[in-house]
């Protein structure tokens, strides 16, 4: 599958928390548009291999 990263922030403290989720919802609702699958499964095929993770920047 293709992978992508965006950045959001910068924030401070528990609003980090904030923008993760406004940020998740505007991904899926721009994926429904766009008729494309979207998934936030950090490992999406099951293998021998490191996966997507799920990391984090601040």
């Amino acid at each position: 599958p293709g992978q992508w990263e965006f950045q959001v922030g910068p924030s401070v403290g528990i609003e980090a928390g904030d923008h993760i989720w406004c940020a998740r919802y505007l991904l899926e609702r721009i994926t429904e548009q766009a008729g494309v699958v979207l998934s936030l499964d950090p490992k999406p095929i099951q293998g021998d291999w490191n996966g997507a993770g799920c990391h984090t920047n601040y």
